[in-house]
């Protein structure tokens, strides 16, 4: 049975499984493949969006585990499950109206299966589901290099980069100030550049005309006086930026106010956060 058949689970529903189909089909042996196939049987019997999910979910944990030969491949089940679930739960107030007409590539698809089926960490889990969700909204928004080195990061420099994220302005840079303050350890930094979410090379942030940049939560209000204001910067990389927009976290309160003092105590521009 091919994905397109399924029917009465809605067109999003359809569009994550065909991401499941593409990823899984590569990677298990035949005799799996045809308990996804019973797992989709399964899925095409239910009539709402939230019975798809505790469908894909329960067809996943109790069909295919049978062919689980070892702890690995039953944790594996249940984390792609939770993730693809995840993802239609993202997606389940998005108009299936204004879903493209393209998908996720078969090799996007096959990665993304591949590099998130051992993620077990809760809160990396959405993340991924995250990930899925806009790759379907908008096909090609996250790169290959993005799902790699999530894959690659541990726990432990997960929680450290969401802790960077209170420091980001515009999802892209973070003032040199959380270093030299002490506001962030060098080595938790230094992790992160290794990981591939943060540029080894700092760089300048120009602010050229009277601006309002978001903060996290809040937005940096600057006016310029006479010339450009210049604030020497770290910079995400790519992965870095595509993740930081998934993460949702407040301004650092103490990070703000003195950001707004070192703007203020330049001479060519004066700051206020709101």
């Amino acid at each position: 049975m091919e994905i397109k058949d399924i029917t009465g689970v809605g067109e999003i529903v359809k569009r994550v499984i065909d991401c499941l189909d593409k990823g899984v089909s590569s990677l298990l042996s035949p005799f799996a493949y045809k308990r996804m196939e019973r797992a989709k049987m399964l899925i095409e019997q239910e009539r709402s969006d939230q019975n798809a999910i505790i469908a894909l979910k329960d067809a996943m944990a109790q069909d295919m585990i049978e062919v689980a030969r070892t702890s690995r491949d039953r944790n594996q089940l249940h984390n792609i499950a939770e993730i693809y679930g995840g993802a239609i739960r993202e997606l389940q107030d998005f108009a299936p109206s204004q879903l493209p007409v393209a998908l996720p590539s078969d090799d996007w698809s096959a990665l993304f299966y591949d590099s998130a089926k051992d993620c077990s960490d809760d809160d990396i889990r959405v993340i991924w589901s995250k990930i899925l969700a806009g790759e379907i909204k908008s096909p090609g928004t996250y790169y290959k290099r993005t799902l790699t080195n999530l894959k690659q990061m541990e726990r432990h420099e997960a929680e450290w980069f969401v802790k960077l994220c209170k420091y980001v302005i515009e999802d892209t840079y973070v003032p040199e100030l959380v270093l030299n303050e002490d506001l962030f350890p060098f080595n938790e930094y230094q992790s992160l550049v290794d990981c591939g979410f943060l540029n080894a090379n700092h760089g300048s942030m120009e602010v050229k005309f009277d601006s309002m940049l978001p903060l996290r939560d809040k937005e940096l209000h600057v006016k310029i006086k006479d010339r450009p204001y210049h604030m020497n910067v770290i910079i995400l990389t790519d992965t870095g930026m595509q993740i930081s927009k998934l993460i949702s976290v407040e301004a650092d309160t103490v990070f703000a106010e003195k950001l707004v003092e070192q703007i203020n105590k330049s001479e060519v521009a004066t700051a206020i956060v709101k």
